[in-house]
């Protein structure tokens, strides 16, 4: 609640910091999108590159050089890209102890790992996994678990020169009841125990044949790489947070399989074949993002009462607001009028309005004017959400991409967690302004059902859009 009390007078003070290991997150982009000030990102379409686009908007993960991950914005989170299986069959099968094909994106490594639960490796599976795959066989856990086993980063984050900053730790085999650790029986009893939580550090010998990697808390919607999909995968499906991966290769000339030769070999083996970007959409609409930290209600605001709701972030452990007025409050059976907003430091303590928008637009009128508004209709939502960013500018550039912190600057994750903060407060349906063609399409996308309303904005200083006087300047001018 601490929040509640500060957010307008901290402005960007307190964000969280984040190593190298910590991809950009997702950003919403229509046209070019840039991943700091100083480095260009190219937006691309949804993968594979033959792929028809399935709207004028998409999601877009810049993470990290090289490349980009384009998500459809106006198809359904539950729906898989075209040709790919669903998450939920993909579960099922590693629940079952087999395999799944994961991919990434063409733009990042364009690559598909095998995967599987590290609590049900066999004999059978590892041997499996040799044949197909480049033989580096790895084992995703959380660093709580690492930690735990005395198995640090192989190298510093400031001295990886992974091509995506991999978190490999120092490699192990299991101590007892193997031989050199490097057959596929040798390697699963490594692995299982590896995945038993009552393993101590001492079971294994170091160096080894198994390669640890470490797992980026808050998973593929923090980085989305394979290390974060296969710990994300067997939690979803039951298991322990650990999961078995290594690279697919082309049998005939060991050459990196793409996608067309991953469907392919997934249809030979009867295996399931998803991607990194639907494991991302499936977590939005099923985890639990967010958990409630507590309301506050303010009697006098220069907007009226409003009441300010307070969520805790399981990803990052940021503090999120939802100030809701009126009826709003109380979830109403009438839609509330919602708009999102990302923290804008300076410029939401000062009332200023973003330059990327137009006066009468709900991205340019800054967060007052988005309160104003709610206060207005009477049922009006807003969701505040805060920055994840280190390093990030005080101040919106008046030319030019906007600013991580910028309102237009939202991304998937962003729209996932505002998702469920209103279904928190019993906000399944909502209204929202018609010109904020985002924001209506993203919420959708999340599970909401969404109105397209014309909104009338109040103008700040006492009068609405068309001149008349505002009911709040002719109350204080009694």
């Amino acid at each position: 609640m601490a929040l509640l009390q500060s957010t307008l007078q901290k402005g960007v003070a307190g964000r969280l910091s984040r190593d190298r290991f910590a991809a950009p997150l997702p950003r919403l982009a229509t046209a070019g999108l840039r991943r700091n000030q100083q480095e260009p990102c190219n937006v691309t379409s949804a993968m594979p590159s033959s792929r028809p686009s399935t709207g004028r908007h998409t999601l877009v993960v810049c993470n990290g050089a090289p490349g980009v991950l384009a998500l459809p914005l106006d198809k359904d989170l539950e729906q898989p890209l075209p040709g790919f299986d669903s998450i939920k069959d993909a579960l099922n099968d590693l629940a079952a102890g087999k395999f799944v094909v994961v991919l990434d994106d063409e733009n990042r490594e364009n690559e598909g790992d095998l995967i599987c639960c590290a609590d049900k490796a066999t004999t059978e599976l590892m041997a499996y996994m040799v044949e197909y795959t480049t033989g580096v066989i790895c084992i995703a856990m959380e660093g709580s678990d690492l930690d735990r086993l005395k198995l640090p980063l192989m190298v510093s984050s400031l001295e990886n020169e992974e091509s995506m900053y991999t978190a490999f730790t120092i490699t192990v085999d299991l101590r007892e009841g193997i031989s050199t650790g490097i057959s596929a029986s040798d390697r699963a009893k490594t692995i299982r125990h590896l995945a038993d939580p009552q393993a101590k550090a001492t079971d294994f010998r170091r160096p080894g044949h198994i390669f640890p990697l470490r797992y980026r808390p808050g998973g593929v919607l923090v980085r989305p790489g394979h290390t974060e999909a296969s710990v994300d995968l067997a939690r979803l499906a039951g298991s322990y947070p650990a999961g078995v991966l290594c690279e697919i290769v082309n049998k005939a000339d060991g050459s990196m399989a793409r996608t067309p030769d991953l469907l392919k070999y997934a249809k030979e083996h009867n295996l399931k074949c998803i991607t990194i970007a639907d494991l991302m959409r499936y977590r939005l609409r099923h985890d639990k993002l967010v958990t409630p930290a507590g309301s506050r209600t303010m009697a006098s605001t220069r907007h009226g009462p409003m009441a300010a709701h307070s969520f805790t972030s399981a990803l990052d452990g940021a503090e999120h607001v939802v100030f809701a007025t009126g009826s709003s409050s109380q979830g109403s059976s009438q839609p509330v009028l919602v708009s999102v907003r990302r923290e804008g430091g300076v410029e939401d303590l000062v009332g200023a309005r973003s330059s990327s928008g137009g006066a009468a637009s709900s991205s340019g009128r800054g967060l007052d004017g988005a309160l104003a508004t709610a206060a207005a209709d009477g049922r009006g939502a807003v969701v505040y959400l805060r920055s994840r960013t280190a390093g990030e500018p005080c101040l919106v550039p008046e030319h030019g991409s906007p600013a991580p912190s910028d309102p237009e600057c939202m991304d998937i994750v962003d729209y996932g967690l505002a998702a469920q903060m209103l279904r928190a407060l019993g906000h399944s349906t909502v209204r929202v302004d018609a010109a904020d063609v985002s924001t209506i399409s993203a919420l959708r996308s999340c599970g909401l059902t969404v109105t397209p309303v014309a909104v009338a904005h109040p103008s700040l200083n006492g009068h609405s859009a068309n001149g008349t006087p505002t009911a709040h300047s002719l109350a204080g001018a009694r």
